[in-house]
């Protein structure tokens, strides 16, 4: 959650000065539009060619004007949005109205003299970030009738070239139609995904994240390639009862011990499970061992592995597809349709998880002790609940162990004694002839965090 937040509120504060010093500048530019179109005198100004009849042409000549003009990078984003919800550009219009307005008053300025101003015409290029090139031309025509007055002359207001249309009313509506679609592509997306997982086999899902990752999937490791830690969960996976995993039965599992603080643990395609030392040390008991792998063979039950990772590859190429690698501020908008889209969907998973984690510790010991004690440690390093927890994909730790022990209860499931780690360990090095037993004399000798292979 950290990336989204942490980025979004330095962008909140970006977009809010963009607003702010464009605004200023708006202004700015605005009263010294005013302040130079009243010091020119009346002009008559015409976008046709034909020379007025009440008139004595003393001489002609081609005049322009051309301004380079820079638009805010609020302006910018609202018409970044506007471009993909569809609709008019309005806070795109203001800006090259006040070019247009801006090349009439040089033009002006270069026919002095000049009574009338015909065959208007305007040119405008975008010459990329946010900065506009209008040229207007005419002719300029001096007559027997001289200019006079010093009254503003600008574009008529006809409700095409002008808006008055509130910038962050602008900014507020571009940004809800460009939210909601984003959030309909991600949804309808996500089922897609989620069809597409559920009708891979295991044995085509093997195939295909074989050729992807050869070295994890290709060949399972045979046992003198594994740490006797990862024998031993491999082990433990295995002594569980084949009717009590589920439609995961079909995998051929393996387990791979990743050096790392952090309490965590993954399932892979193909049947790979990831468990952090972190994990292995937070851990005190086997049955709190088993309710985290039998955790993630939910995960493999509800093929959530495959769609986790067909939603984050269509999320990039949708990303990529709609927003290009230059636009930050709308990729990381759209981050958050993808965020809540996914967050209800992560939750389920997690939770069915949960239940495969309970019926798994039941068929293996008879009894669901400490099957949410492993949440239960969780919560008290991630703290109370807040807001973010709402926005994550997990639910909060202490959710999960009330729901857990909910359950239990309503199913009537028996709590017994849970088996030590340790104890459990070192039978599973005797009983496998890794060590004798006179080797367990000096007690904890061999763990889970320090015994190689």
């Amino acid at each position: 959650m950290e990336d989204l937040f942490l980025p979004g509120i330095a962008l909140t504060i970006l977009i809010g000065i963009a607003y702010i010093t464009g605004r200023l500048a708006d202004g700015a530019h605005e009263r010294a539009l005013r302040r130079d179109e009243a010091l020119l005198p009346h002009q008559y100004l015409d976008s046709g060619d034909a020379v007025p009849d009440d008139i004595t042409l003393h001489d002609s000549k081609l005049v322009t004007g051309k301004v380079v003009i820079a638009e805010d990078r609020f302006r910018n984003l609202l018409a970044r949005l506007r471009i993909f919800v569809g609709g008019r550009l309005a806070a795109h219009e203001a800006t090259v109205t006040r070019a247009k307005r801006e090349a009439i008053l040089r033009l002006r300025t270069n026919a002095k003299g000049a009574s009338h101003i015909i065959g208007l015409r305007f040119d405008s290029a975008e010459l990329g970030r946010g900065m506009i090139e209008v040229i207007v031309s005419g002719t300029a025509l001096y007559t027997d009738h001289r200019p006079t007055g010093g009254k503003p002359s600008a574009l008529p207001d006809d409700g095409v070239n002008i808006s008055h249309r509130n910038l962050l009313a602008e900014f507020a509506s571009g940004s809800i139609a460009f939210l909601l679609i984003c959030w309909g592509i991600y949804t309808a997306s996500g089922l897609a995904v989620e069809w597409a997982a559920n009708s891979i086999s295991v044995q085509e899902e093997v195939a295909i994240w074989s050729e992807l990752e050869p070295g994890l999937i290709a060949e399972h490791r045979e046992d003198y390639e594994r740490s006797l830690p990862e024998r031993y969960l491999l082990d433990l996976v295995n002594s569980i009862p084949k009717e009590a995993i589920g439609p995961a039965k079909d995998y051929d599992f393996d387990v791979l011990i990743i050096p790392d603080d952090s309490p965590n643990a993954a399932a892979l395609p193909g049947g790979l499970m990831l468990v952090h030392t972190g994990m292995l040390e937070l851990v005190d008991t086997e049955n709190e061992l088993l309710s985290i792998l039998g955790h993630e063979i939910g995960h493999y039950n509800g093929r959530d592995h495959l769609e986790g990772i067909g939603r984050e590859v269509v999320g990039v190429a949708l990303s990529a597809m709609m927003f290009q690698t230059d636009a930050v501020l709308t990729t990381w908008a759209a981050s958050w349709p993808k965020l809540l889209a996914d967050r209800d969907y992560s939750r389920s998973q997690e939770l069915d998880a949960d239940d495969w984690s309970l019926r798994i510790l039941m068929a293996k010991y008879g009894h669901v002790a400490e099957a949410s004690t492993t949440f239960a440690k969780l919560g008290q390093l991630q703290g109370d609940r807040s807001l973010l927890d709402y926005l994550s994909t997990h639910p909060h730790p202490r959710d999960r162990v009330e729901r857990l022990e909910d359950m239990a209860r309503e199913q009537g499931l028996p709590i017994g004694e849970p088996v030590d780690l340790q104890i459990a360990f070192e039978n599973f090095l005797v009983r496998t002839g890794e060590i004798p037993a006179s080797a367990l004399e000096d007690r904890h000798q061999f763990n889970l965090t320090n015994t190689g292979h």
